[in-house]
């Protein structure tokens, strides 16, 4: 506890205003459907109420992210999206991770776009394959980014749009530093297609 109350001071010293953090998991990450599930939310609801007395003091909005795991209690956006609302905090919000919602078969991410609406305040963005969080490069899976950038227009989201993909690092630089470029191309384009 004290290392992340520590975190979002120090969050708030070099002028960020979000912060993001996973749901603890105390039970491991296949507690859905189990007793198990409850003390999870139970604690997860302890330490997150905890952490936004901080975040108020420092002026930070804490950012709960969705997860890919299939058979963890607190993964889908909406687990994420009850349970912020069961906070209900103008300091406690969420960051959607692209990438996670996709390893759901079942998830459309346009569709979680608009169900989460103006509660989500940080992106995380990636495309993902089979029911694998990959962290590839969007348009390198199966996400439909069109759709995407229309459910946040309709939202008419405007937060944080952060990559969390990169080329392999392993490429020469040759073929790393034009693949930089295609990725920042690639993140104009899908941020271009955001109408409001």
């Amino acid at each position: 506890m004290e290392k992340m109350k520590k975190s979002i001071r120090l969050t708030s010293a070099i002028g960020c205003k979000y912060w993001v953090i996973h749901p603890i998991m105390p039970f491991g990450l296949e507690d859905n459907g189990t007793e198990l599930a409850k003390n999870t939310w139970d604690m997860n609801i302890e330490f997150m109420t905890e952490l936004v007395k901080t975040a108020k003091e420092y002026n930070v909005v804490i950012c709960l992210e969705n997860m890919p795991m299939l058979d963890f209690s607190l993964s889908t956006p909406e687990d994420i999206l009850r349970f912020v609302r069961t906070i209900y905090d103008d300091n406690f919000k969420i960051c959607l991770d692209t990438g996670h919602v996709s390893a759901f078969n079942n998830l459309n991410l346009a569709d979680e776009v608009r169900r989460l609406g103006k509660e989500i305040k940080v992106m995380h963005i990636h495309d993902t394959k089979q029911s694998r969080d990959l962290h590839l490069m969007p348009y390198f899976g199966r996400t439909d980014w069109d759709d995407f950038a229309k459910a946040l227009g309709e939202v008419g989201y405007e937060g944080v749009f952060s990559l969390e993909t990169a080329p392999a690092s392993r490429l020469p630089d040759y073929i790393y530093e034009p693949m930089c470029k295609l990725l920042f191309d690639i993140a104009k384009e899908v941020a271009m297609k955001i109408v409001r």
